[in-house]
């Protein structure tokens, strides 16, 4: 089953699970990712299908609000795809993705509070004051 939402295409098959329709990038939102990705990862995302799936991973988690554990086995091992997202968080990548889908406000916000809500998290990766805290060795 296919339904248009403004302007993305949800399928209920691929990254996605019977519960939960996943967001799948059709072209005009991949190639507008892909054009504004930094130059080393963007040639990783021409040249191979890991990249277009991982997208659509973590979009599958900031559109249906599920937890990276539920992530559908199609999207990939949600550990591998969660590690990927905290990477690009802290490269400043979403920031960029974020910008190149704002004419796709439904993904857009999506991702842009996903993005946030980790940044704000207590999760040790997630902030830098956390490294602050540590003990300092004598």
């Amino acid at each position: 089953m296919m339904e248009d939402h403004g302007g993305g295409v949800v399928q209920e098959h691929g990254c996605g699970d019977m519960d939960a329709p996943a967001v799948l990038l059709d072209e005009m939102r991949w190639n507008a990712i892909v054009a504004t990705l930094p130059p080393l990862v963007r040639a990783r995302a021409l040249n191979g299908v890991g990249t277009r799936s991982f997208l659509e991973g973590v979009l599958w988690v900031a559109v249906t609000q599920q937890p990276w554990g539920r992530l559908p086995r199609a999207c990939g091992p949600w550990h591998s795809v969660y590690v990927r997202f905290t990477r690009w968080t802290h490269e400043g990548i979403w920031d960029v993705v974020i910008a190149s889908l704002e004419s796709h406000p439904d993904v857009a916000d999506a991702l842009r509070r996903l993005v946030s809500a980790y940044r704000n998290s207590n999760h040790p990766a997630s902030s830098a004051r956390r490294a602050e805290q540590r003990p300092q060795p004598l």
